[in-house]
């Protein structure tokens, strides 16, 4: 599914947790999903391009892919952090779901990403943790 992803460049503020840089790049994307079946494609699709980020945005202290759910604004944001959570990565993958007539579980997001990382051979080539929340870093679920 292509996402059509368009880049903005941003300061720390308006960035979750500050990492160490002052500028970072979001890549945004949107779905429109009218199936869970696309809802789930599109999921896969905003991790692929996670993963073709992943080369540049590792850093020495890099531990997580950390994959954060907003149910309010229907969100998804990828980041590459430090194991603090504190540090994130100059590139953030962030897509939001507008899906009109499906409720998007955060369990189903959660199973949907743990499913597609078992096969993602180029999250596989790292040695990162996958972790999920829809709440705060700090109640992270390991995948």
């Amino acid at each position: 599914m292509d996402l059509n992803w368009a880049v903005s460049e941003s300061s720390d503020s308006l960035r979750p947790v500050a990492g160490n840089d002052s500028k970072y790049f979001v890549h945004h994307g949107s779905c429109e999903g009218s199936s869970e079946h696309e809802v789930q494609k599109a999921v896969e699709a905003c991790i692929d391009k996670a993963c073709d980020l992943l080369e540049q945005n590792i850093q020495d202290d890099s531990r997580y892919l950390l994959f954060e759910w907003n149910p309010k604004t229907s969100t998804l944001a990828i980041v590459v952090t430090d194991d603090g959570k504190e540090r994130d990565s100059r590139d953030v993958v962030q897509c939001h779901f507008v899906a009109n007539d499906i409720a998007l579980n955060p369990d189903d997001i959660q199973f949907w990403i743990r499913d597609y990382l078992t096969t993602c051979t180029q999250f596989l080539h790292y040695s990162l943790i996958a972790a999920f929340h829809c709440d705060s870093r700090a109640d992270c679920t390991l995948l």
